[in-house]
């Protein structure tokens, strides 16, 4: 019953030599940019070696499939209010999840995410603990420890499987992590050759599930927990780790491997020089351009060079899509209407 929760580490160094290297909160991946990671679960070569001057080669990983992710700014997104203390999201294809944590000079901690773990629908799971992705600054031989987790309860309304009804659910998560630096080096990957610091993730969680049927909560009716490690290579500048692979300790092998497939761009910048109430993302776009405001009403208009409304969408949410892939390709300026804001957008095909 349980979907694991998507944690994502957000800081890198690197050079173009083999150097050691240390990152620090100014290797954070900046507001309005835009990651794609590639996967490949066929991965089998080792995690390389820990130590100094290290070689690692993952020029062979694959695409099997690909996620962008975009940072973002909670207040842009549906489920922000739920995540007070988080000043960035990391958001997964344009929806499919929501990643709130707060990014500051000395760690970068994680509030929870808004997804859908159970397959009714996209909720707000929180921690009242965060969990400690990344304490700054970090070099070879440091290390770092955490226990994170909170509890959350919502509707569930469907029989899971096992003959009835469950009202209501309620979720207990705990996790414990130990983390290390335990290696740098020049890493190889499809896109490049880096030099990297290598983090060596130990992580544990427990999910205990409360149900609620016939009146009456039964507690523990189902405990889960996950093991795994994760070796996570950063370099500088970039603020997104080159490659991740993750070993699950049941099955004692790498199972998973992602990778950064292209240099981020930032392209999700505010419509006005003096406002942080609309973003507008990607640009240049050339099929789906997505807006983001802070109230959900009014509506959007792109108009052409001549002065002709081209395209007109309602503002029903705090991100509206519009598909922009008719349109000839060129510059336009999209408004919101209600909120006197506006921007530029070029199209491309």
């Amino acid at each position: 019953m349980k979907k694991q929760l998507l944690f994502l580490s957000l800081v890198a160094v690197a050079g173009t030599v083999a150097a050691q290297v240390t990152i620090t909160a100014a290797d954070q991946a900046p507001t309005y940019s835009v990651f794609n990671q590639g996967r490949d679960t066929t991965q089998t070569q080792s995690e390389g070696l820990s130590g100094t001057n290290q070689t690692y080669n993952f020029s062979a990983l694959l695409n099997q499939t690909e996620d962008s992710l975009t940072f973002t700014l909670p207040q842009f997104t549906a489920y922000g209010s739920s995540y007070p203390m988080a000043n960035t999201v990391i958001m997964v294809n344009q929806g499919d999840a929501y990643v709130y944590a707060d990014m500051n000079p000395t760690s970068m901690d994680i509030y929870g995410q808004a997804a859908d773990p159970l397959g009714t629908g996209v909720i707000a799971l929180t921690f009242s603990n965060p969990e400690t992705q990344m304490v700054f600054p970090a070099a070879y031989g440091s290390s770092f420890g955490d226990t994170a987790g909170g509890v959350n309860q919502f509707y569930y309304g469907m029989d899971p499987g096992i003959g009835f009804t469950v009202d209501s659910v309620r979720i207990h998560t705990l996790i414990v992590k130990n983390s290390d630096f335990d290696g740098w080096g020049s890493l190889d990957s499809p896109l490049g050759t880096f030099n990297v610091l290598r983090q060596n993730t130990y992580r544990w969680q427990s999910d205990t599930i409360d149900i609620y049927a016939f009146g009456n909560w039964a507690p523990a009716f189902y405990t889960m927990t996950d093991s795994a490690r994760t070796f996570t290579y950063w370099t500088n500048g970039i603020g997104f780790p080159v490659v991740e692979l993750t070993a699950d300790f049941d099955l004692g092998q790498i199972t998973n491997a992602t990778w950064l497939v292209s240099m981020p761009t930032v392209t999700g910048i505010p419509a006005n020089d003096n406002s942080n109430n609309v973003i507008a993302y990607p640009n240049p776009v050339s099929d789906v351009f997505t807006i983001q405001t802070t109230v959900e009403e009014g509506a959007i208009e792109v108009v052409d060079m001549t002065g002709r409304i081209v395209k007109t969408a309602a503002i029903n949410s705090t991100s509206t899509r519009l598909d922009m892939s008719d349109l000839a390709a060129g510059m336009y300026t999209y408004r919101v209407v209600g909120q006197n804001q506006n921007g530029k957008v070029q199209v491309v095909h």
